[in-house]
């Protein structure tokens, strides 16, 4: 499928870091991004720029812990609509589904999810990224899923484990809050949950409101899919043209006219 490099930093990212005394100002200053980015009603930037400000504001706040503080920190009701959509489902399977699908409306980041002998089997990808997804966006992340079941099936969700590629050991907020064995210096980062909490129910379940915001969202994903191609189909006409030889828009014109 078809992606573009652009990510969506809502207001709420930027009320979460002032949360933590982390101005905006400073964080772009130490992210080397416009000083102005955090002025817009939405920012966008791109896979490396999102790398860039998640490593700025680990750096600053030198907390290990700082991304799953922010995730328990956030409140639902600011989630983005893709967010709020996966709190709506009808279960935790439904949830993850939905957040997988929707999620590339504010980012190219693809959740691949995979059951299989009793564990759902969790990770992400970046087909943009050219460097290390920095520790604090992993966290982030993970601790967006895990959080999604709990708050919705107002259960205390564990993971069967959490498989990190970064260094050990755990720090006490890590190791507290996904409360399973943390394995590290792994091959890649992997979330695994227990495939029979999938099934628990979410009782904030409003198929109502699902019925307004999938039809949207579902249309958002059309259409930014829709571009996606058309970028892509001119990119290979533009990589043809150029292995060829000099490209040309048309016949050359006489002139004067």
């Amino acid at each position: 499928m078809a992606q573009v490099n652009k990510c969506k930093i809502p207001q709420a990212f930027w009320r979460a870091a002032e949360q933590f005394g982390i101005r905006p100002a400073a964080l772009l200053r130490q992210a080397r991004l416009p000083a102005t980015l955090h002025l817009g009603a939405q920012a966008f930037v791109t896979t490396e720029q999102y790398f860039a400000l998640m490593q700025a504001i680990a750096d600053l706040s030198g907390d290990p812990a700082l991304g799953i503080r922010m995730v328990q920190a956030v409140d639902t009701a600011v989630h983005p609509p893709p967010g709020l959509a996966a709190f709506y489902a009808r279960d935790y399977r439904d949830g993850l589904t939905r957040l997988s699908r929707f999620k590339r409306l504010c980012a190219p980041e693809h959740l691949q999810i995979v059951e299989a002998n009793g564990d759902c089997t969790i990770s992400a990808e970046w087909p943009f990224a050219t460097g290390t997804e920095p520790e604090i966006s992993v966290d982030i992340t993970f601790a967006t899923l895990v959080e999604l079941g709990r708050r919705a099936t107002g259960r205390a969700i564990v993971p069967r484990r959490l498989e990190l590629a970064r260094p050990g050991p755990a720090d006490a907020t890590h190791a507290e809050y996904f409360g399973c064995p943390i394995r590290f210096s792994m091959p890649r980062d992997l979330l695994v949950l227990d495939a029979a909490d999938l099934d628990r129910p979410f009782p904030g379940h409003n198929p109502e409101m699902l019925e307004m915001l999938t039809p949207a969202l579902s249309a958002a994903l059309g259409e930014l899919e829709a571009q996606n191609s058309v970028a892509e189909r001119v990119k290979i006409v533009l990589r043809r043209s150029l292995a060829s030889g000099q490209p040309r828009a048309g016949r050359p014109r006489a002139w004067p006219p």
